[in-house]
């Protein structure tokens, strides 16, 4: 899995994982992270998100819901966020650096 993905999940690892369902701010900041992955072309998968869920704990019903996100995402389905803003600038610098430290080591 590309570090970009992993530093994303990072950021939803630190989020209420263990509510069935997301909180909205945390819905509209995990849709943010997953469609700014997408935009950087570096779409994160259900199965990305899966296998960290299982591996860190997260609620099983948390774990699907951002799951199908990143699967509607990926595929260029559309998605809602209500509440943009809770996706910060710092979140995309750090998404954008970590995609130029991927790319510098692939070449």
């Amino acid at each position: 899995m590309p570090a970009v993905i992993d530093k994303a999940l990072d950021f939803i690892n630190g989020m209420n994982t263990s509510a069935s369902v997301p909180h909205p701010m945390d819905e509209s900041t995990t849709k943010g992270l997953l469609k700014y992955l997408k935009e950087l072309g570096v779409p994160a998968s259900a199965a990305d998100v899966t296998a960290r869920g299982n591996r860190e704990g997260w609620n099983a019903g948390f774990t699907q819901k951002v799951a199908g996100w990143a699967d509607k995402i990926a595929a260029g389905d559309r998605v809602i966020i209500k509440n943009p803003e809770y996706f910060t600038a710092y979140m995309r610098e750090q998404l954008r650096a970590q995609v130029c430290v991927d790319e510098s080591q692939t070449s």
